[in-house]
């Protein structure tokens, strides 16, 4: 099931990600995953948080520019095994013709292991074509449960 993305336009300076992060941290909503893309005189952060939907809200009402799009907000994460080695995940998905277009890690670990977040060109085929192949991917329930 594809998990919800934040993805938050922000100036490149310094102060800028800090705005930005302190208002999950006042509304004590849990980041689970953080990339950060920097073009020139501004950067995309995209977040996976435990409240999607209030994240957002709060994000837009604190004046961020958020990405609306939800061909960009939807991702899934992959718990990648010793027996789901990444080179096997990215097999599975260029062979099927699922371009990964973006991946980050997340701070969620599960017996050890790190919950790597994929953004394919196709989310819910990809995830079919994974969990198809034996890999395990996550929901957002799980992704909370597991974040320590």
């Amino acid at each position: 099931m594809p998990i919800p993305q934040i993805s938050v336009f922000l100036d490149n300076r310094p102060g800028s990600l800090y705005g930005a992060i302190s208002q999950c941290d006042k509304n004590q909503i849990h980041i689970f995953a953080l990339t950060i893309a920097e073009a020139g005189e501004f950067g995309l952060v995209r977040l996976i948080t435990e409240a999607p939907e209030k994240t957002y809200k709060l994000l837009v009402d604190a004046g961020f520019n958020l990405a609306k799009a939800k061909k960009n907000t939807e991702v899934s994460a992959i718990f990648s095994s010793e027996h789901d080695s990444l080179s096997k995940i990215t097999k599975i998905l260029g062979d099927n013709g699922s371009n990964i277009e973006y991946a980050y890690s997340s701070a969620v670990h599960i017996e050890g292991k790190v919950a790597l977040i994929v953004r394919a060109s196709n989310v819910e085929a990809a995830e079919k074509l994974l969990a198809a192949n034996g890999v395990t991917v996550l929901t957002l329930e799980e992704l909370k449960k597991d974040f320590k």
